[in-house]
Protein backbone atom coordinates (compact mmCIF):
# COMPACT_ATOMS: atom_id res chain seq x y z
CA UNK A 1 0.00 0.00 0.00
CA UNK A 2 1.48 3.17 -0.92
CA UNK A 3 1.87 6.20 1.60
CA UNK A 4 -0.32 9.45 1.61
CA UNK A 5 0.55 12.35 3.40
CA UNK A 6 -1.97 14.94 4.45
CA UNK A 7 -0.25 18.37 4.96
CA UNK A 8 -1.67 21.04 7.46
CA UNK A 9 -1.54 24.35 8.19
CA UNK A 10 -3.04 25.11 11.76
CA UNK A 11 -4.04 28.92 12.95
CA UNK A 12 -7.36 29.46 10.92
CA UNK A 13 -7.58 25.86 9.41
CA UNK A 14 -7.36 23.58 11.82
CA UNK A 15 -8.41 25.89 14.84
CA UNK A 16 -10.62 28.94 14.45
CA UNK A 17 -8.69 31.51 16.90
CA UNK A 18 -5.07 32.40 16.50
CA UNK A 19 -3.78 30.41 19.48
CA UNK A 20 -0.54 32.61 20.18
CA UNK A 21 -3.28 35.37 21.13
CA UNK A 22 -5.31 33.06 23.41
CA UNK A 23 -1.65 31.52 25.14
CA UNK A 24 -0.77 34.99 25.51
CA UNK A 25 -3.81 35.61 27.94
CA UNK A 26 -1.76 33.12 30.40
CA UNK A 27 0.26 36.27 31.07
CA UNK A 28 -2.16 38.90 30.17
CA UNK A 29 -0.73 39.78 27.05
CA UNK A 30 -3.54 38.61 24.48
CA UNK A 31 -4.47 41.83 23.75
CA UNK A 32 -1.09 43.45 23.09
CA UNK A 33 -0.25 40.01 20.33
CA UNK A 34 -3.77 40.46 18.72
CA UNK A 35 -2.63 43.83 18.00
CA UNK A 36 0.80 43.23 16.76
CA UNK A 37 -0.67 39.90 14.78
CA UNK A 38 -3.36 42.93 13.30
CA UNK A 39 -0.80 45.12 11.91
CA UNK A 40 1.12 42.28 10.34
CA UNK A 41 -2.18 41.01 8.85
CA UNK A 42 -2.49 44.77 7.31
CA UNK A 43 0.95 45.27 6.43
CA UNK A 44 2.50 47.83 9.24
CA UNK A 45 4.78 45.41 10.45
CA UNK A 46 6.78 42.49 8.26
CA UNK A 47 9.28 40.34 8.82
CA UNK A 48 9.94 37.79 11.85
CA UNK A 49 10.47 40.86 14.52
CA UNK A 50 6.45 41.04 15.02
CA UNK A 51 6.27 37.33 15.73
CA UNK A 52 9.28 37.55 17.74
CA UNK A 53 7.92 39.82 20.03
CA UNK A 54 4.50 37.88 20.92
CA UNK A 55 6.30 34.65 21.83
CA UNK A 56 8.36 36.48 24.08
CA UNK A 57 5.55 37.69 25.94
CA UNK A 58 5.70 33.80 27.21
CA UNK A 59 8.54 34.02 28.92
CA UNK A 60 8.42 31.51 32.05
CA UNK A 61 5.55 30.24 30.97
CA UNK A 62 5.80 26.38 30.88
CA UNK A 63 4.06 23.35 28.65
CA UNK A 64 1.98 22.14 31.30
CA UNK A 65 0.40 25.97 31.56
CA UNK A 66 -0.59 25.55 27.89
CA UNK A 67 -1.76 22.52 28.28
CA UNK A 68 -4.08 23.89 31.36
CA UNK A 69 -5.33 26.63 29.11
CA UNK A 70 -6.15 24.78 25.73
CA UNK A 71 -8.04 21.91 27.49
CA UNK A 72 -11.02 24.39 28.65
CA UNK A 73 -11.05 25.53 25.23
CA UNK A 74 -9.55 23.75 22.21
CA UNK A 75 -11.02 26.04 19.32
CA UNK A 76 -10.81 23.44 17.07
CA UNK A 77 -12.49 23.92 13.71
CA UNK A 78 -15.63 21.57 13.17
CA UNK A 79 -14.97 18.54 11.64
CA UNK A 80 -11.78 17.94 12.25
CA UNK A 81 -11.84 15.22 15.11
CA UNK A 82 -14.03 13.70 12.09
CA UNK A 83 -11.17 14.25 9.75
CA UNK A 84 -8.14 13.11 11.71
CA UNK A 85 -9.94 10.32 13.06
CA UNK A 86 -10.90 9.18 9.00
CA UNK A 87 -7.18 9.96 7.59
CA UNK A 88 -5.70 7.55 10.72
CA UNK A 89 -7.98 5.00 9.49
CA UNK A 90 -6.79 5.44 6.13
CA UNK A 91 -3.60 5.36 7.06
CA UNK A 92 -2.54 9.03 6.06
CA UNK A 93 0.48 10.78 7.30
CA UNK A 94 -0.40 13.54 8.93
CA UNK A 95 1.94 16.85 9.02
CA UNK A 96 0.90 19.88 11.37
CA UNK A 97 3.31 22.20 10.18
CA UNK A 98 2.64 26.32 11.28
CA UNK A 99 4.75 29.46 12.37
CA UNK A 100 2.65 28.66 16.15
CA UNK A 101 5.26 27.45 18.56
CA UNK A 102 5.98 23.45 19.34
CA UNK A 103 4.66 24.01 22.60
CA UNK A 104 1.40 24.66 21.52
CA UNK A 105 1.57 22.05 18.29
CA UNK A 106 2.24 19.72 20.99
CA UNK A 107 -0.71 19.90 22.60
CA UNK A 108 -2.82 19.47 19.31
CA UNK A 109 -0.13 16.17 18.30
CA UNK A 110 -1.95 14.65 21.40
CA UNK A 111 -5.27 15.64 21.16
CA UNK A 112 -5.53 14.65 17.21
CA UNK A 113 -3.14 11.77 17.15
CA UNK A 114 -0.79 14.03 14.51
CA UNK A 115 2.42 12.77 13.11
CA UNK A 116 4.85 14.84 12.69
CA UNK A 117 4.46 18.51 14.04
CA UNK A 118 6.89 21.87 12.68
CA UNK A 119 6.63 25.04 14.43
CA UNK A 120 8.84 27.85 15.52
CA UNK A 121 10.85 26.57 18.71
CA UNK A 122 11.79 29.32 21.26
CA UNK A 123 15.09 28.73 23.68
CA UNK A 124 13.50 26.25 26.78
CA UNK A 125 14.89 25.92 29.88
CA UNK A 126 13.24 22.49 30.91
CA UNK A 127 9.27 22.72 30.28
CA UNK A 128 9.53 26.65 30.66
CA UNK A 129 9.88 28.85 27.48
CA UNK A 130 12.95 31.26 27.91
CA UNK A 131 13.16 33.52 24.21
CA UNK A 132 13.40 33.54 21.16
CA UNK A 133 14.94 35.49 18.18
CA UNK A 134 15.31 35.82 14.52
CA UNK A 135 18.57 33.60 14.58
CA UNK A 136 16.63 30.58 15.91
CA UNK A 137 14.24 30.29 12.76
CA UNK A 138 16.11 28.01 10.37
CA UNK A 139 14.86 29.70 7.36
CA UNK A 140 11.41 31.27 6.01
CA UNK A 141 10.52 28.57 4.04
CA UNK A 142 10.64 26.35 6.89
CA UNK A 143 6.94 25.11 6.72
CA UNK A 144 7.88 24.15 3.26
CA UNK A 145 11.42 22.79 4.36
CA UNK A 146 10.22 20.75 6.91
CA UNK A 147 7.34 18.70 5.21
CA UNK A 148 9.51 18.29 1.73
CA UNK A 149 12.02 16.15 3.97
CA UNK A 150 9.25 14.25 5.36
CA UNK A 151 8.06 13.76 2.02
CA UNK A 152 11.66 12.84 0.44
CA UNK A 153 12.23 10.83 3.84
CA UNK A 154 9.07 8.92 3.07
CA UNK A 155 9.29 8.55 -0.75
CA UNK A 156 5.76 9.52 -1.04
CA UNK A 157 5.05 10.91 -4.94
CA UNK A 158 3.30 14.21 -5.30
CA UNK A 159 -0.15 12.47 -6.84
CA UNK A 160 -0.23 11.04 -2.80
CA UNK A 161 -0.24 14.10 -1.46
CA UNK A 162 -2.82 16.39 -0.17
CA UNK A 163 -2.52 19.53 1.57
CA UNK A 164 -5.33 22.68 3.32
CA UNK A 165 -4.20 26.21 4.42
CA UNK A 166 -6.41 29.69 4.74
CA UNK A 167 -4.19 32.11 3.83
CA UNK A 168 -1.60 32.92 0.64
CA UNK A 169 1.44 32.53 2.62
CA UNK A 170 0.13 28.51 2.92
CA UNK A 171 0.74 28.70 -1.26
CA UNK A 172 4.63 27.20 -1.04
CA UNK A 173 3.50 24.10 1.52
CA UNK A 174 0.64 23.60 -0.43
CA UNK A 175 2.81 23.24 -3.85
CA UNK A 176 3.81 19.93 -2.34
CA UNK A 177 0.57 18.50 -3.01
CA UNK A 178 -1.08 17.43 -6.29
CA UNK A 179 -4.31 17.70 -4.16
CA UNK A 180 -5.04 21.42 -2.77
CA UNK A 181 -8.09 22.62 -0.62
CA UNK A 182 -8.07 25.77 1.42
CA UNK A 183 -10.91 26.29 4.44
CA UNK A 184 -12.37 29.84 4.75
CA UNK A 185 -9.30 31.33 1.98
CA UNK A 186 -7.77 35.02 2.59
CA UNK A 187 -5.42 36.68 0.52
CA UNK A 188 -6.55 35.08 -2.82
CA UNK A 189 -5.60 31.15 -1.98
CA UNK A 190 -8.78 30.17 -3.70
CA UNK A 191 -7.13 30.49 -6.76
CA UNK A 192 -4.42 28.37 -6.17
CA UNK A 193 -6.13 25.57 -4.31
CA UNK A 194 -8.72 22.24 -6.15
CA UNK A 195 -11.25 23.03 -3.71
CA UNK A 196 -12.60 25.54 -1.59
CA UNK A 197 -14.46 24.16 1.83
CA UNK A 198 -16.65 27.14 3.87
CA UNK A 199 -16.11 26.42 7.80
CA UNK A 200 -16.74 22.38 8.38
CA UNK A 201 -13.09 20.77 7.41
CA UNK A 202 -14.74 17.41 7.18
CA UNK A 203 -16.36 18.12 4.33
CA UNK A 204 -12.65 17.29 2.78
CA UNK A 205 -13.32 13.81 2.92
CA UNK A 206 -16.21 13.49 0.38
CA UNK A 207 -13.07 14.59 -1.74
CA UNK A 208 -10.27 11.81 -0.85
Amino acid sequence: MSTKIFLFDFDGTIVTEDILDVVCDIVGKKEESRLINEKVRSGELKGLEPLCDRINFLKGVSYQKIKEKLSKETYLRKGTIELFDYLKRNNFTTILSSGNITPVLKFYQELLNIDYIFGTNPKMNGELIEQIDISDFSSKDFKYDACLNVINKLKVEKNNIYGIGDSIVDKKMLSLARHKFAINPKGGLEEFVDIVIQDDISDIIKYI
